[in-house]
């Protein structure tokens, strides 16, 4: 298999992880995006996405998830050790380009490293 596929192992998909996330999970701040992250179980790096219909319509939704889910592919070993993320959109990102967004994203993907490294 590819190592930029994006497989179900490498998904967060069921309610309870991310209850159990949201609930022992270390936040990640910035000014776009909320990041969830706790030490996981797998054997690499998840991934989970939220976005509300606060931040926009569902085309605008969508391709944020879109640009997320594609950076993640690309940029899964820039976060060291199996954990588990749960990226949480805030209000505003639907007028940005989707260069300002991967920006965004790489500042955002530099702060969990730290803190993943700090733990």
């Amino acid at each position: 298999m590819s190592n930029f596929c994006f497989p179900k192992k490498v998904r967060l998909l069921k309610r309870a992880q991310f209850l159990a996330l949201s609930k022992q999970g270390e936040k990640v701040h910035t000014d776009s995006f909320l990041a969830i992250v706790l030490k996981g179980t797998a054997q690499n790096n998840r991934i989970g996405i939220t976005i509300s219909k606060k931040v926009g319509n569902a085309v605008e939704r969508n391709r944020i998830k879109r640009i997320i889910r594609e950076y993640f592919r690309h940029n899964k070993e820039i976060i060291s050790g199996p954990n588990d993320i749960n990226i949480i959109a805030k209000k505003g990102l639907t007028t940005l380009s989707n260069r300002q967004i991967i920006e965004k994203l790489d500042k955002l993907f530099t702060k969990i490293a730290l803190t993943s490294i700090n733990k």
